[in-house]
């Protein structure tokens, strides 16, 4: 197995910082029963499970975060308007920052689709375009 290129290691970091903070998120605030706690104690082991198989370069691992990454974009929004706290607002905003980058790293990066393309298998010569990025 060859190594996974740096833009497939910062992404898989910033899924480990995600499930450590459905962790810490649990910890730090006033527990209680709630979708919200359930949300988080289901999601903090799937993303710290997601992360050896994103740095294989398992292209379902890949999809899958991407779906999970979404997701809690999107809710996010329901929690900025539920706790109007200036400190809440701040760490959703770090939070929505560190998702575009994960998805950008995952997708974007051409380092990466090679990465995810050659464990699917399917190695390709670069086209004159890519070698010139």
């Amino acid at each position: 197995m060859s190594a996974a290129p740096i833009t497939v290691r910062v992404a898989a970091l910033g899924i480990a910082i995600h499930a450590i903070n459905h962790v810490l998120v649990l910890v730090f605030s006033p527990f209680s029963w709630n979708v919200g706690t359930v949300f988080h104690l289901i999601h903090a082991p799937l993303y710290a499970a997601l992360v050896w198989p994103v740095l294989l370069g398992k292209n379902w691992a890949r999809i899958l975060i991407t779906f999970f990454l979404g997701g809690q974009f999107l809710g996010r929004f329901v929690v900025w308007v539920m706790f109007p706290s200036a400190g809440a607002h701040l760490a959703l905003i770090g939070g929505w920052a560190l998702s575009i980058v994960v998805l950008t790293l995952l997708w974007a990066a051409g380092s990466s689709r090679r990465h995810f393309r050659r464990a699917r298998g399917r190695v390709q010569t670069p086209s004159a375009a890519e070698v010139t990025e």
